[in-house]
C-alpha cells in the first residue's frame, strides 16, 4: 500500500513539473517601450509590427506601447505615416525604445504593404517581376525563398525534409493549393503573408499562411 502511494505521489509530482515546464515554454513574452521623434517628443498612434506582421498595438499619447509576443519572434517594427519606419532585432529584450530620425524617409500605407509588412489589401502592380519567387525576394522581407519554396520567417516551425521548416499554407482566391510556381505576377491583385497559430488551419498552417488574390 505504501509503495502504491509513493508511486502515485511520484507520478503526480512528475506530471506537475512537466505541465509547469510546458506552460513556461509556451508563455508569451512581454515587451514595452517608448517611441519619440528626433526632438524627444512622444509620438501617438505608431503601429507595432512583429516579424513584419501587423498587430493591434499602437502607442498611446505618451508614446508608450506594450505587447505580448512569442519569445521566438525576431523583428520588431514601428511604423508611422508621418515619421517612417524603424526595424529593431528582437533577442528577448523586455524593453525596446524607438527614436525616429529627423530625415527618416516616409512611406504611404500602400508602399509599406508592398514591402511585405502585414497585408496588401489593394491592387498592386507586380507585372515587373519575371516570376512569383523573384517577387517574394524583392517585396516580402518577412519571407525566404529557397528554390521554389517560400518560407515565412519567424514561424518557429520545424520539419525534417524541408531544410527543417514547414512550408506555409497557400490559399489562392480562397482555395488551398499545393504550390504557386505557375502563378504569373502580372495576374496577382494582392498578397498577404501571415504568421498564424496552427489551430486556425490545423497542422497545415504551422508554417504560416500566404494568401493570394488574382485579378
Amino acid at each position: 500500500m505504501n509503495r502504491t502511494v509513493s508511486l502515485a505521489l511520484i507520478f503526480f509530482i512528475s506530471l506537475t513539473l512537466s505541465l509547469t515546464a510546458q506552460e513556461a515554454i509556451e508563455k508569451n513574452a512581454e515587451l514595452s517601450g517608448l517611441i519619440t521623434d528626433y526632438d524627444n517628443k512622444p509620438i501617438k498612434g505608431v503601429r507595432i509590427f512583429v516579424d513584419s506582421v501587423k498587430t493591434k498595438v499602437k502607442t498611446d499619447k505618451a508614446g508608450l506601447y506594450n505587447i505580448s509576443l512569442s519569445p521566438k519572434s525576431k523583428l520588431i517594427t514601428a511604423f508611422s505615416v508621418k515619421h517612417g519606419l524603424i526595424d529593431i532585432d528582437y533577442t528577448g529584450q523586455n524593453k525596446i525604445n524607438f527614436v525616429f530620425p529627423k530625415d527618416s524617409p516616409l512611406l504611404t500605407k500602400k508602399q509599406f504593404a508592398e514591402l511585405g509588412y502585414g497585408s496588401s489589401n489593394g491592387s498592386v502592380d507586380y507585372s515587373g517581376y519575371p516570376d512569383i519567387f523573384q517577387l517574394f525576394r524583392a517585396k516580402f522581407p518577412n519571407t525566404e525563398v529557397v528554390g521554389q519554396d517560400v518560407f515565412i520567417k519567424g514561424t518557429g516551425a520545424r520539419l525534417t525534409g524541408t531544410g527543417g521548416r514547414y512550408k506555409p499554407l497557400y490559399i489562392v482566391n480562397g482555395s488551398m493549393v499545393n504550390n504557386i510556381a505557375n502563378i504569373a505576377p502580372v495576374n496577382i491583385k494582392s498578397i498577404s503573408v501571415e504568421r498564424t497559430k496552427s489551430s486556425l488551419y490545423g497542422a497545415r498552417g504551422a508554417g504560416g499562411v500566404i494568401k493570394i488574390k488574382l485579378k
